[in-house]
């Protein structure tokens, strides 16, 4: 049992050692040594949990989604009448707001892209099940509508996540659901 926490406390340690690094710097440019100093680890330690630094990215995103799922799932934002979007982005910015600086960080950098496509899957996966519920559709018109909705509503949200986009959180949720739901004039 004490093996067990001290495995926690050096990820912990690990973890927090590279978001702090990750403010001062690019993550192509973090060394395992720099890592393992600020983490106060011995490199060996790091090496019994880790091969790279990209693996506590991982990690990290892993558990992220798992939450995100869990939310999505409670918050039955794909088995109403509707898609509601509005609910997707609250559970994806209470997600992301945990650690603001550290999304944005990430999303400016090339780490984010393993994460943002998991979210993708995630809600391509949803409107797919959402349209198949609605029937008329073929397999493939499914597929086409999940991929474009999906890829659409992620590239608005890294967007705004990067600083690209001056609205808040609620306004972006809100108009992106309008889009999705067809209610935006043309």
């Amino acid at each position: 049992m004490a093996g067990d926490r001290r495995v926690v406390r050096t990820k912990a340690a690990l973890t927090a050692a590279l978001f702090e690094l990750l403010g001062e710097k690019d993550f192509s440019k973090i060394s395992i040594t720099e890592l393992t100093r600020r983490a106060d680890v011995d490199r060996k330690t790091f090496y019994l949990h880790y091969q790279t630094a990209d693996e506590i990215l991982e990690e990290f995103y892993e558990e992220s989604l798992r939450h995100l799922h869990d939310s999505i799932e409670r918050e039955g934002i794909f088995r109403g009448p509707s898609i509601d979007m509005v609910a997707f982005f609250r559970v994806l910015c209470g997600l992301v707001s945990q650690d603001m600086p550290l999304f944005r960080r990430l999303a400016q950098g090339g780490g984010y892209t393993y994460f943002m496509e998991r979210i993708r899957t995630l809600l391509r996966e949803g409107m797919e099940d959402f349209f198949r519920r609605q029937g008329g559709h073929s397999e493939a018109e499914l597929q086409l509508l999940g991929e474009f909705y999906a890829a659409a509503v992620m590239r608005a949200y890294l967007i705004w996540l990067r600083g690209e986009l001056d609205m808040d959180e609620t306004h972006l949720a809100e108009t992106v659901g309008k889009a999705v739901s067809g209610a935006l004039p043309l």
